[in-house]
């Protein structure tokens, strides 16, 4: 059995490496020639599956390991019997960490301090839900934009977009869709901006395309930009990356974490459906990382920002660009990792009240 699997992926010799000759591709130049031979196709969300890279290949199996489906051409991987799966939901704790360290930078520069900051959060299925979650634990009154949730659940209360207003923040974690009665592409355009209040945080983490950045320069400007993801990834629009507060390459889910759980969750699908047998590989186990604080008086912002901070990735990726151009995209997705999710993590030193220690504790980390 021939696997092919996409180079930035970690694990996939643990999990796949008895199965067969395992080769590694760039995802994002993989071509039909690439996978030709292929039985097993392993790719991340910057390849795109579709008829021009599988049709009249071997390839019997794609598993993605992110959390979206829209570079997945899943009408056309069905009717040429192509089975498939996606690591649905296997970076949700990485991405509401990544909002509570964006939360966290933005309220040591003076914002968000409000007691009663309202946030809006449109999509909450399993990454958004955890963001809500975490909203809730750091003081936000939050209220939730999902319609096609609302349908499903009799008691899950949605607020049409169309009333998002007067919020403090507002949170996308939706997929991108072009159909259906509640397409995503461009959600948020010159309308909805133009209703949002002076000051008011976007906060982009789910898909670039699910805001239109052309009427985010003309129609946002009042409003404060943080965004992880972009449209046309690599070749992103530079002047929204210099006029983004926070700015980070599509890093919001890479912790170390995530990472191996979306291959686990690919590996569990194919013994699933039958394309490889259950060998009883385990998962794997991650050793606890220890910070080491300053013996000084800290609040729970100062020990969130030592695990990640976003604003120091802001500034290192708007010069790298300025200096190198879009090219230099996938490289900063490679140079800068996340590490690890707060339930892995110990600290020493540092001087802790009550209030904090618990908030931290209610965060995730022990």
């Amino acid at each position: 059995m021939l696997i092919l699997a996409d180079e930035e992926i970690p694990g996939v010799e643990h999990y796949f490496g008895s199965y067969g000759e395992l080769i590694f591709k760039t995802g994002r130049t993989l071509t039909h020639e690439d996978v030709c031979d292929a039985d097993i196709l392993l790719v991340r969300s910057v390849t795109e599956i579709n008829k021009v890279l599988l049709q009249n290949t071997n390839v019997k199996f794609v598993g993605s390991v992110v959390s979206g489906t829209d570079h997945l051409n899943i009408d056309w991987l069905e009717q040429a019997g192509i089975r498939w799966s996606a690591a649905l939901g296997c970076n949700a704790v990485a991405v509401a960490e990544y909002v509570v360290t964006v939360i966290a930078a933005l309220q040591k520069k003076g914002l968000l301090l409000n007691k009663k900051s309202r946030a809006g959060v449109i999509g909450v299925g399993k990454v958004g839900s955890r963001v809500v979650e975490k909203l809730k634990i750091v003081g936000f009154d939050v209220v939730q934009c999902d319609p096609l949730r609302a349908q499903k659940e009799k008691e899950f209360i949605s607020v049409p977009i169309e009333e998002l207003t007067d919020l403090d923040i507002v949170l996308l974690h939706t997929p991108l869709t072009t159909d259906g009665p509640y397409p995503t592409y461009h959600l948020v355009e010159k309308n909805f901006l133009q209703k949002q209040k002076k000051g008011c945080v976007l906060l982009s983490a789910g898909r670039g395309s699910v805001i239109h950045f052309p009427d985010l320069l003309h129609y946002g400007q009042h409003l404060i930009w943080c965004l992880d993801v972009w449209e046309n990834e690599p070749m992103i629009n530079l002047d929204v990356l210099s006029n983004a507060m926070i700015a980070s390459p599509h890093i919001a889910g890479h912790s170390v974490q995530s990472k191996y759980r979306g291959i686990q969750m690919v590996y569990e699908a194919a013994v699933q459906q039958g394309i490889i047998f259950d060998k009883k590989i385990p998962p794997i186990s991650f050793p606890r990382a220890e910070l080491s604080f300053p013996n000084e008086k800290m609040d729970w912002r100062e020990v969130v920002l030592q695990v990640f901070d976003p604003l120091e990735i802001t500034l290192f990726m708007q010069e790298a660009f300025r200096k190198e151009g879009p090219a230099v995209f996938d490289l900063l997705r490679k140079r800068f990792k996340r590490g690890d999710e707060f339930g892995f993590i110990s600290g020493r030193g540092g001087v802790l009240g009550a209030d904090d220690l618990a908030l931290l504790k209610q965060l995730g980390f022990s």
